[in-house]
């Protein structure tokens, strides 16, 4: 009987090692839970702030479509038109032989 207390009372310290050993990997383990969990919140903000923008920037585009092209009459007149040989004539953009 005696050896067995003995035996009990020897491993103690080893289970409290071990015991210590194990809070301190959960409290860590905890801790990166945690860090994870506010990384995720940040990026699922950050994926709606993009979302909101990209919706903008769609709503942008879609109205720009729908409107036609303005012309500025301030530029000298460079609307095409057909002259007598029925050729395109107005402002050259490209010359390529």
């Amino acid at each position: 009987m005696v050896m067995a207390m003995q035996s009990i009372n020897g491993s103690t310290p080893g289970a409290r090692a071990q015991l210590s050993q194990y809070q301190a990997q959960l409290q860590m383990a905890r801790r990166e839970a945690a860090q994870a969990a506010n990384r995720v919140s940040q990026l699922e903000q950050q994926a709606a702030v993009a979302r909101q923008e990209s919706a903008s920037a769609d709503d942008k585009v879609r109205g720009l479509e729908n409107q036609p092209p303005r012309s500025d009459n301030n530029n000298g007149g460079t609307r095409k038109r057909i002259n007598t040989l029925s050729q395109l004539s107005g402002t050259v953009l490209d010359v390529t032989a």
